[in-house]
């Protein structure tokens, strides 16, 4: 009874948010979306919606995680 409470816990507040391939801004150190859907076995460019830094990212450099909630947030409020 307790972990199916915690399940809907979990799911209600978010924990379970589905992982993506971000990539961590070289300038402002935080996690930005990569815009890809799969893993990418060449070098891309990410642009950082927080400091609008164009960098050049190896594969090495893009993991799968969760962006950062102030990038989030930058891209849901459409700021530029």
């Amino acid at each position: 009874m307790f972990s199916y409470a915690w399940f809907l816990m979990a799911f209600e507040f978010g924990i379970t948010a589905r992982k993506i391939f971000v990539v961590t801004c070289k300038k402002c150190r935080r996690d930005v979306p990569s815009g890809r859907e799969e893993f990418p076995f060449q070098s891309i460019t990410v642009e950082c919606p927080l400091c609008s830094e164009l960098r050049r990212y190896l594969p090495s450099e893009v993991f799968l995680g969760r962006p950062d909630q102030l990038v989030i947030h930058r891209q849901r409020a459409g700021v530029p």
